[in-house]
């Protein structure tokens, strides 16, 4: 099977969006959604502001691309670290690690991602699912994977969904700690701590071994 090659006009299509998209996150990360203007978007990427519109119909349509191109780089990067992962242990010390190095590297995502969870911006008509479904979707493929290790015997017969959620919310307060400086604790040995307070509470004796 054969990938159709894009045009000129595509690469030039996905790289004003791509950038678009970029300069957006700055302003949201920024001011929130409330706050930021297209007028501010349009300054970060140093274009006319109706250039946005070209690409982007409101601020509500390029506040819901960017968060959206966001949250999906870091769910795939996120299930291929699960996918190749080995066992249960060192597919949880991913999630936690992927997360982590993501948004460190994208405060203005993670400012963003807390807003949305918090429910402090008004969806109004954005075609999003709602918080319950965008926290499912987070969690996923580390429920499938806790399942699939509870069927395996590697750890004891723990709910995989609340499991999930509890990794998920303590990986998220590691993030605020560092993003508001509270921890200055190195960052992988902090990850490893988490990863290991996690494996103490679900392990058997038989799935000690990581």
């Amino acid at each position: 099977m054969t990938t159709a090659k894009l045009s000129r006009d595509d690469v030039l299509t996905q790289f004003r969006r791509s950038a678009l998209i970029e300069a957006a996150g700055r302003v949201f990360g920024a001011h929130g959604f409330e706050g930021a203007t297209m007028e501010a978007i349009a300054a970060e990427a140093e274009v006319a502001k109706g250039t946005i519109y070209l690409y982007y119909p409101s601020k509500r349509a390029i506040y819901d691309a960017t968060f959206d191109a966001w949250l999906e780089e870091m769910d795939r990067l996120t299930a291929e670290r699960i996918h190749q992962a080995p066992n249960i242990k060192v597919a949880i010390a991913g999630f936690i690690a992927v997360r982590t190095e993501y948004f460190q590297q994208r405060p203005n995502f993670f400012r963003m991602y807390v807003a949305e969870v918090a429910g402090q911006i008004v969806r109004g008509s954005s075609s999003r699912r709602g918080c319950g479904a965008m926290l499912e979707r987070q969690t996923k493929v580390l429920q499938r994977a806790l399942a699939d290790a509870v069927q395996r015997g590697e750890i004891r017969p723990v709910d995989p969904a609340a499991t999930a959620m509890a990794i998920f919310d303590m990986t998220r307060g590691l993030i605020a700690r560092r993003l508001n400086k509270v921890s200055t604790a190195d960052s992988a040995r902090e990850n490893d701590l988490c990863t290991d307070l996690i494996w103490n509470g679900i392990t058997t004796r038989r799935g000690q071994k990581s």
